[in-house]
């Protein structure tokens, strides 16, 4: 049985509801994928005699704010630059690939600089 869709035929509307739901199947998998590997990290840990603890601490240099860590990993905050009007919860600091939000309302025909955030 065959799971293909044809999105070239779906509505905007159905669309917008199949991504919502991807959304939510994605995150889903997400954390089951990372529950199976933090289970396997801990058992090996375990099984090599170390604790989780230990190993947790073994990769801090590699976690934000660790040494050498980059200042956007330390957990600086760029400025909002842009902001949905729709939706003021959606935005993005100018940096990096626009966000989706921006990316749809231009492939409308919307300029990004209608969504420029005003100094507050």
């Amino acid at each position: 049985m065959s799971s293909e869709v044809e999105v070239g035929k779906m509505s905007f509307a159905e669309l917008v509801a199949l991504r919502t739901k991807l959304d939510s199947e994605i995150e889903a998998k997400r954390s089951e994928e990372l529950k199976v590997l933090a289970d396997g990290f801990a058992k090996k840990l375990q099984a090599a005699g170390f604790t989780v603890a230990e190993g947790v601490d073994a990769l801090k240099p590699y976690l934000p704010g660790g040494r050498g860590a980059s200042r956007a990993a330390q957990g600086a905050v760029a400025p909002v630059l842009y902001r949905d009007t729709a939706n003021p919860q959606n935005t993005w600091s100018g940096r990096g690939r626009p966000a989706r939000w921006l990316a749809d309302y231009e492939a409308a025909g919307r300029s990004r600089e209608e969504f420029r955030a005003t100094a507050s």
